[in-house]
């Protein structure tokens, strides 16, 4: 009885032990969990703005050479110099009648632009003043160098100016060029168009999308002329700003995505702090059961000043899944907790210690070189399931044979120690720092490509450098980094190259890091 009566607390604190272990390690679990699940969406929303630009970019870019071609047209007109140098060099009737016959000639060209989604073309003197506004010809002599940047870098600077930019009839996709006839500057020609163009050729490109373009109030009411106001309407999705009028309505119809528009004030309020940063960022929105992504690419004028946004908007497939996948995990993770919570406790300690001692480098207490290995195949087998990436960093003590052979085998001991401990903290907690061999380590990247993996790399390098060592001295490291590739069949292949990129960080000197890809450009 006094055995039994001895036992049966025994029990008692095993059950609770057993117990309170087992809800810490699922509350420490699902915090990774939520902690990845975050990243995983942030790098998805990501994603999806890296996408928008480049959308804009290859249609932006449909525009650029017609705009020059047009360009070459009328620098090669002899007639367009002409009157353009008559209407520099005269004043009042003489002025005006250059203008007329300039208006008179390429009248029908304008019209084959505005075929082509053109919407302006636009004269000025060397001194900023509107000459010819072929789109609005009623319109001159107003200075624009105070609030067109553009026509002012292309006038001082006397080179071809591209970008976005507000104006005082229309914002729109700015070409503008220097003309001159010999050494004489005789002003520039602005071929723009519309960014409800930009939206048209979006639209066609991509019809599963949705595409709107807001413009900031401050940036439209500071140049716009009086009368020109009528071509804006306040935006549904935020304060401050403004539909472009013909550009939201012309596309109102043929929406996707309309609940987006009519719900608009049911997550405005999440989008207000994203719209206050002024940058490119995208967001997911849920409305009756349905997901979507919105994208906003910031727009920037000459000046490097946010003034708008163009904006995608399209159904999501990713973010659910991703959702759905990790509440999997979970879930599994409840189950198989609970199915062995009656079986692991004998056992615990024990293979505790023996996994810690099989899974760690005896002197530094990281991960050894074996437990690397498992790692990164495991990775290497979730990156080819999930189409994710990961990168490799290599790296060893410069000289630590010196050190050895000066201070002895115990202060070789300490440094190796002492610089495990602070690469440790350099690392997030899903990369794996391993000891790889000597004074050798190597560190796995998960879903990290190689670009990112090398500023972590510079910033071990530095944080090593810079750091007080008890050998008294200072301690640099050669890195060496490298990416996994499709063609990569086993993980070696990556560590080998890897090793390439950390022998050219020994060969320039030392103390250095090098991305294999980049030894590749230059040879």
């Amino acid at each position: 009885m006094h055995h039994s009566s001895n036992l049966r607390p025994a029990l008692g604190l095993r059950l609770f032990v057993h117990l309170g272990t087992l809800i810490a390690l699922i509350a420490i679990s699902f915090g990774i969990l939520v902690s990845e699940y975050q990243d995983q969406k942030r790098r998805i929303l990501d994603n999806y703005s890296i996408i928008m630009e480049s959308k804009v970019r290859s249609s932006i870019g449909v525009y650029n050479k017609f705009s020059h071609f047009v360009y070459q047209q009328i620098i090669s007109n002899e007639k367009v110099l002409e009157l353009l140098t008559v209407a520099l060099e005269e004043n009042g009737v003489k002025r005006d009648e250059a203008r007329l016959k300039l208006y008179q000639l390429l009248k029908s060209d304008y019209k084959r632009l505005r075929s082509h989604n053109f919407r302006q073309l636009h004269f000025h003197f060397p001194n900023g003043d509107s000459f010819l506004r072929v789109h609005k010809p009623e319109k001159f002599g107003d200075n624009l160098f105070s609030i067109r940047e553009s026509v002012r870098l292309a006038n001082t600077e006397q080179r071809i100016v591209e970008g976005f930019e507000e104006g005082r009839i229309f914002n729109g996709y700015r070409f503008v060029y220097p003309v001159n006839k010999g050494q004489q500057s005789l002003g520039s020609v602005e071929v723009s168009l519309s960014m409800g163009s930009i939206v048209d050729l979006l639209v066609e490109l991509y019809p599963q999308n949705d595409f709107q373009f807001i413009i900031s109030q401050d940036a439209v009411d500071s140049k716009l002329f009086k009368d020109m106001k009528n071509h804006y309407i306040p935006s549904v999705l935020t304060d401050g700003y403004y539909y472009d009028k013909a550009v939201f309505e012309k596309h109102l119809r043929d929406v996707n995505h309309r609940s987006l528009i009519d719900q608009a004030k049911t997550y405005s309020s999440k989008l207000k702090p994203l719209f206050d940063k002024k940058e490119s960022f995208s967001q997911a929105v849920s409305l009756q059961g349905k997901d979507y992504i919105i994208s906003f690419l910031s727009i920037k004028n000459f000046k490097d000043q946010h003034v708008a946004y163009l904006i995608s908007s399209s159904r999501d497939n990713l973010l659910g899944t991703l959702l759905q996948n990790y509440a999997t995990y979970f879930i599994l993770i409840i189950v198989v907790s609970l199915f062995y919570i009656w079986n692991i406790y004998s056992e615990f300690t024990h293979k505790k210690e023996l996994t810690y001692l099989s899974s760690t480098d005896f002197l530094t207490k990281l991960s050894n070189r074996n437990t690397f290995t498992e790692n990164i195949q495991f990775e290497h087998a979730k990156s080819k399931s999930f189409n994710t990436t990961l990168s490799v960093i290599l790296f060893d003590i410069d000289h630590f044979k010196k050190i050895n052979d000066e201070l002895g085998h115990n202060a070789g001991d300490d440094c190796l120690k002492e610089l495990s401990e602070l690469v440790s903290k350099k690392v997030r907690h899903t990369d794996t720092l391993a000891r790889w061999g000597g004074e050798e380590f190597i560190i796995l990247l998960p879903e990290t490509p190689e670009e990112s993996a090398l500023k972590v790399a510079e910033a071990i390098r530095k944080a090593i450098e810079s750091n007080a060592f008890s050998l008294n001295r200072t301690v640099t490291v050669s890195l060496g980094v490298a990416e996994i590739t499709p063609d990569d069949s086993t993980v070696d292949m990556v560590i080998a190259r890897a090793d390439e990129a950390l022998y050219a960080s020994k060969e320039a000197g030392r103390n250095k890091a090098n991305a294999w890809s980049s030894l590749k450009v230059n040879n």
